[in-house]
């Protein structure tokens, strides 16, 4: 493949107007910080906040290759654009986008999303538990909807999932999407390994079941924090990249003591079965979707009560937190 140029060098080319070629950002800027351009730098592309015509923009550049990125990229721009989905922004592809040391490059262009990253979302309210008990009941609600119509993102991570004011949620980088159209298509990226099935790794094609473990992982999560806020601190969770469950925990097959605390849950238990039963599955195709998971959990629970044999476990305590995470 041929050579993609640097961050530094779309740093240097974006500040210069005659150099950036999309007709859609003519006489446009992008937004600085102490006399640099503000970017966002990711594994295959580099992003800058850019404002033409009085609306804001996220312009994004290449610069690690990423097979058949272009063609790609016109596939899920056009399909998203039928669907017509409120979890995703609109997206144009530039072919003539960016004048570079290494020649005229290609570009997309996103609308800019107000929105706050899952992370920090939570972060704020952590101590609320209805607040984050809607976004673990929104979160569900659009699993639902991207499986209905057959699309992944691919890499569904904290990173990539926006929570705007209203508690409405939105998904950036497309990179590692799934539509229809896309069938039969390698699949490139794996995200992060605190999200991902460990068959992920193995897997050959871009499928429409990428995001099934991702979606219980961080579905359990914002859940479990619900009911036990502290877990935030004890387990460091704005210093790491992940939610509430590391590579090694996954890898662990449910034998680590994070399995064990969040068990411990009411609200999680259930989950956590799934979550381990999955994570039994030799391929991503195998996993249970959240949804049908969480119908299965409910009926299973209504029957429970119709016999009044529902026994709920006894909290959950700090002290037993303690206990538990003194043995990682």
């Amino acid at each position: 493949m041929p050579s993609l140029p640097s961050c530094s060098d779309y740093s240097t080319s974006i500040v210069v107007g005659s150099l950036v070629k999309a007709s859609q950002l003519a006489g446009g800027r992008p937004e600085m910080y102490n006399g640099k351009p503000i970017k966002y730098a990711g594994g295959y592309c580099i992003v800058f906040p850019y404002i033409a015509s009085g609306k804001k923009y996220a312009v994004r550049c290449w610069h690690a290759n990423l097979e058949g990125a272009k063609e790609r990229t016109k596939i899920i721009s056009s399909s998203l654009h039928t669907l017509n989905m409120p979890y995703f922004v609109g997206f144009e592809y530039a072919e003539n986008g960016i004048v570079t040391p290494l020649g005229v490059q290609p570009i997309v262009i996103m609308d800019w999303v107000e929105a706050k990253p899952l992370k920090d979302y939570i972060e704020e309210h952590l101590f609320d538990s209805d607040t984050l008990n809607r976004l673990a009941d929104t979160f569900l609600n659009m699993t639902q909807q991207l499986h209905e119509h057959s699309v992944s993102h691919g890499d569904l991570q904290h990173g990539n999932i926006m929570v705007k004011s209203d508690g409405s949620l939105v998904l950036v980088d497309y990179d590692s999407m799934y539509v229809p159209e896309l069938d039969g298509w390698t699949d490139e990226i794996s995200g992060l390994p605190g999200y991902q099935h460990p068959a992920r790794w193995t897997n050959k094609y871009l499928t429409p079941k990428a995001d099934y473990f991702s979606e219980m992982v961080i579905y359990t999560s914002i859940v479990a924090l619900a009911e036990l806020p502290q877990l935030w601190q004890d387990l460091k969770v704005r210093d790491t990249d992940t939610l509430l469950f590391s590579a090694d925990d996954i890898n662990s097959k449910g034998k680590k003591p994070i399995f064990e605390i969040l068990d411990s849950i009411d609200a999680c238990s259930d989950f956590i079965s799934q979550i381990r039963e999955a994570l039994q599955c030799n391929s991503i195709d195998d996993i249970t979707p959240l949804e049908v998971s969480r119908i299965s959990i409910a009926e299973s629970l209504s029957e429970l009560w119709g016999d009044n044999g529902y026994k709920p476990k006894p909290s959950y305590e700090k002290a037993d937190i303690v206990k538990v995470t003194s043995k990682w």
